[in-house]
């Protein structure tokens, strides 16, 4: 090797260094690029969202959003027609002062990318400020107060924190899941009768449906979700999530430009208080919850609840609150089955003496007329007779809540 090597190698490695750099920058500058090109895709998307007015103040999670290990989201469905209105007088416009129909409690657990998915009964009684007694259901908790009034109640209710709200309607819904290509739906016999009128129903479907799978467009997949006269509102809820689940599904085999189209359709039909920085960093972390399988209940379950009164005729459910915050925070780790549940003797025995107590309390507003020309009855038959007014009280409030279930 002549002594001339030495410069001539030096230079050929500092020229394959410069050209690693240079490949490096050119990478660098592509990602920034892409960066830049992908921000003003999601900030354009974000433009179509209406944040609400409070939306605009700095937000509780801080900067660290974007590191967020799980978030609860309270997802509201309201009812934006008219008095007497069907389901075709539904508008997509958001009204103030309506009465939300859905009211879903969604837990993101952005770790293991699960989300689990809680059906608020709409009767459920909760505190209300300007409501007759100062409680009403949940679901008139919107008209009230807006969707403040209901993060506040399910908060209050639950003993969990939630912050955070996006809100459609019934109408909008319909548009979504149009946008989708629809949904397959499975029915049993007595859901596709009454869809097809042929019993008595409150909603039917635009096309003859059948018994067994069925592909529904949005009108008729919101029919099939609001049907209440089959059964109870406990099963309506569980329709409401199945049309949930269905979308989510359908969502799997869209591709990048059908996303986009999605997002268009979508996002302008949306109301929510995350922050423009928030509803940037959920989508970027979207992705990694598309097709997700949902973990579903719904809240109260048997044995955990009583139900009382109201003046106006109607019955509101009561349940438990140790028990119902218990059973949410082992359903949001994977840890509770709610078909194997069974409430314990003490929650029964909780159960039943607040029932007892919202008993009390109704009969003192409600005193029923003494005739004071009978005989003085003895204790047995003073106990006897509590008793036989326990029972039909219990009666009463059942035949209420099945007359009432709307």
């Amino acid at each position: 090797m002549g002594r001339c090597d030495f410069p001539l190698k030096f230079t050929e490695k500092f020229g394959q260094l410069r050209l690693s750099v240079r490949i490096l920058l050119l990478i660098l500058i592509l990602l920034i690029g892409l960066s830049a090109v992908c921000f003003a895709y999601l900030n354009a998307k974000l433009n179509r969202i209406g944040f609400a007015d409070n939306s605009t103040a700095d937000t509780d999670f801080g900067t660290g959003f974007s590191t967020l290990k799980e978030l609860n989201v309270l997802l509201l469905g309201t009812d934006e027609r008219s008095e007497g209105g069907g389901l075709g007088d539904f508008d997509s416009a958001l009204q103030d002062y309506s009465r939300a129909d859905a009211c879903m409690l969604l837990h993101l657990d952005f770790t293991e990318h699960s989300a689990q998915l809680v059906s608020l009964e709409r009767s459920i009684g909760v505190p209300v400020e300007g409501a007759p007694g100062g409680e009403d259901w949940l679901t008139h908790a919107f008209a009230y107060g807006g969707a403040e009034a209901m993060l506040q109640a399910v908060s209050n209710l639950l003993d969990v924190e939630v912050k955070r709200y996006v809100r459609v309607n019934v109408g909008s819904a319909a548009e979504l899941i149009d946008a989708i290509g629809g949904v397959d739906i499975e029915l049993t016999g007595i859901e596709a009768s009454a869809l097809n009128g042929e019993i008595r129903s409150n909603a039917t479907t635009r096309s003859r449906v059948t018994p067994g799978l069925n592909h529904l467009d949005g009108f008729d997949a919101i029919a099939y979700a609001r049907q209440r006269f089959i059964d109870s509102d406990f099963e309506r809820v569980q329709r409401q999530r199945n049309v949930l689940q269905a979308a989510i599904d359908q969502t799997k085999s869209l591709h990048l430009g059908q996303l986009d189209d999605l997002l268009d359709t979508a996002l302008p039909l949306v109301q929510t208080n995350f922050t423009r920085n928030e509803a940037m960093a959920l989508l970027y972390r979207a992705p990694g919850f598309l097709g997700v399988r949902l973990g579903q209940m719904t809240m109260p379950i048997e044995g955990m609840y009583g139900i009382k009164p109201t003046d106006d005729g109607r019955t509101m459910l009561m349940p438990d609150p140790e028990e119902a915050h218990r059973i949410l925070i082992e359903f949001f780790a994977g840890d509770f089955d709610p078909e194997t549940y069974t409430a314990s003797d003490e929650v029964q025995n909780r159960v039943w003496q607040n029932q007892k107590q919202a008993y009390y309390e109704w009969s003192l507003a409600h005193p029923q007329t003494i005739d004071s020309g009978e005989a003085p009855v003895t204790d047995e038959e003073e106990t006897n007779e509590e008793e036989s007014e326990e029972e039909a009280y219990q009666r009463e409030l059942e035949r209420r809540a099945n007359a009432n279930s709307d």
